[in-house]
């Protein structure tokens, strides 16, 4: 009968449409650059991850703590903070990071516009530091640039905004980029259940750097 094969017709389309969204989403990734492609990843951290916590990256033990708070003035002036600390152990002994994100805005009506834009600051141990902070390209999308340094390495990091196979900007970074000499060498994906890493070898001056900037921007919380 005619309505008995439309239904089962209808049944596997929607089953169809139900598994392609289910790919979608299990799939959806930041885009990577091309000299990232053939680099393991590495995720770490957990789901639902709270204020405080640790975890294995590789060989290394991470713990972490972090939090956010917003002051509101008369209800048109509001500035936020999220602290961060940050204990790594590595080939050279443990590493400690202290870390602030900041952001100020002024709200007229509807509208929020941004009176400090997003920063973040970290003193990893006493030689090593990381800068960050946020600028607008347009109404709805804002990027994120600056640089961590130790000694004489110094780190590029950039927000990226789009994910694998989409041509849409996204309006909140989708992970970082990490460039060294005006190569791509890391990067840190946020848009996949856990945040996942690429890096060099951890055991080289490098891989030591590229963990520490990726792990700050990974764990650091947005001022709410």
């Amino acid at each position: 009968m005619h309505p008995s094969f439309d239904t089962r017709w209808l049944v596997a389309l929607l089953a169809l449409s139900l598994a392609a969204c289910g790919t979608v989403i299990r799939e959806a990734r930041m885009d990577v650059p091309a000299e990232l492609t053939g680099v393991a990843e590495e995720s770490f951290g957990k789901v639902g991850w709270g204020r405080s916590g640790a975890f294995t990256l590789g060989a290394q033990q991470v713990r972490y703590e972090r939090g956010a708070d917003r002051l509101s003035l008369f209800e048109t002036y509001a500035t936020g903070r999220a602290p961060l600390q940050v204990w790594l152990s590595g080939p050279s002994g443990p590493r400690e990071a202290s870390c602030t994100a900041r952001q100020s805005e002024v709200t007229a009506g509807v509208l929020a516009v941004p009176v400090r834009p997003w920063t973040l600051a970290c003193q990893w141990g006493r030689d090593a530091q990381l800068q960050i902070s946020e600028r607008r390209l347009n109404v709805a999308t804002q990027a994120r640039e600056g640089q961590y340094r130790r000694g004489d390495l110094t780190l590029t990091l950039r927000s990226v905004h789009r994910l694998a196979g989409s041509a849409l900007v996204q309006p909140m970074p989708t992970g970082y980029e990490i460039l060294h000499d005006g190569r791509a060498v890391g990067s840190v994906d946020l848009v996949r259940g856990s945040p996942v890493l690429r890096r060099p070898d951890p055991g080289t001056p490098l891989g030591q750097a590229v963990t520490e900037a990726a792990l700050v921007l990974a764990l650091v919380w947005e001022p709410q």
